[in-house]
């Protein structure tokens, strides 16, 4: 019997937050990449009547495996000025601050420096290959990349998703932001459309076959802030158990708002989704601009990310597709 989803504690945040060690941004971001599990136990296959190809998701084991081989590094790049090696890579890459590209920049900067080093197999041979229908682009391929262990080519396709949960806590129930967007239909996405590729044309290693293909869909899950207990609801066999975990409020619920101390929220800036910037904190308390929010019937909380202290909720307009700007 699948255990059940319980609400998120403090302590098993930071028991199951080990990127929280690291005080430069760009690391904790890294470490947080490295570390955080694939949302996934096992693919999903919700495109059965197409012909697409068997896609396989690495383990939680996996991922810590690769964060442990890679922390001695990380502590040098959070110390030392090898720093400015990270920053550099990330912020010459397109459009570094949108999440999906900056997740990319982190796993091909492990996956690069990583290599070099010998702390893992994988090589990259190609990156955003073009899909073409003729002169077309009809899509982009995140890595190719050969496993020097398995002497396998591999195709990663990545997604970095901040999905808000509801009851049955299906795939379909876990929604973003754009409420147009949620788990089960970036799933079929990827497989009917990146992953149905086989022979692909690489800068520096001519045409290569893909023997293997990954989902790789990290991120953070919300679940609802009012919900005390989920034991009445079996844990999805599919959800990593340890895959982070935090809540989400009903913008339009009075009650639910009024349980969280606005003396100590503050709205977090975009790249937070990933990683808190306590500088942030630190300049809103040297421009005394930390002022309580307040919200009414008539005025509730902007859609988005905000902190209470260290804890993290999203204020989500549940049953409403009407998203702020």
């Amino acid at each position: 019997m699948p255990e059940p989803i319980n609400k998120p504690t403090h302590n098993r945040l930071i028991d199951d937050a080990p990127w929280e060690a690291y005080k430069r941004p760009y690391v904790r971001d890294l470490a947080y990449v490295l570390a955080c599990p694939n949302v996934l136990t096992t693919w999903l296959d919700f495109a059965p009547h197409q012909s697409t190809h068997t896609v396989a998701v690495h383990s939680a084991q996996f991922w810590q495996t690769q964060f442990e081989a890679y922390e001695q590094r990380l502590t040098e790049l959070d110390t030392t000025a090898a720093y400015q090696e990270l920053t550099r890579y990330l912020l010459k890459r397109p459009s570094p601050n949108r999440l999906g590209f900056h997740f990319e920049g982190l796993l091909s900067f492990w996956l690069e420096d990583g290599f070099a080093r010998n702390l893992h197999p994988y090589e990259t041979l190609a990156n955003n290959v073009q899909l073409y229908n003729g002169k077309q682009t009809v899509g982009e391929l995140d890595l190719i990349l050969y496993n020097h262990e398995e002497r396998l080519v591999e195709h990663w396709e990545l997604a970095i998703k901040f999905f808000m949960g509801s009851v049955p806590f299906e795939p379909v129930n876990w929604v973003g932001i754009n409420s147009n967007d949620n788990l089960q239909r970036k799933m079929t996405h990827m497989q009917t459309k990146q992953f149905r590729a086989v022979w692909v044309d690489t800068e520096n290693h001519g045409q290569v076959k893909i023997n293997k293909r990954y989902g790789v869909i990290k991120g953070r899950f919300f679940l609802p802030i009012n919900t005390t207990n989920l034991g009445d609801y079996d844990c999805p066999h599919w959800l990593t158990p340890s895959f982070p975990m935090h809540e989400w409020c009903d913008k339009r619920d009075q009650a639910a708002l009024a349980t969280i101390d606005t003396t100590a929220l503050r709205a977090a800036h975009y790249i937070e989704w990933f990683t808190k910037r306590d500088f942030h904190d630190e300049r809103n308390a040297y421009d005394n601009r930390q002022q309580p929010i307040v919200w009414s019937d008539n005025e509730p909380p902007r859609t988005g990310l905000y902190f209470e202290g260290n804890r993290p909720i999203v204020i989500y307009p549940r049953h409403s597709d009407q998203i702020d700007e």
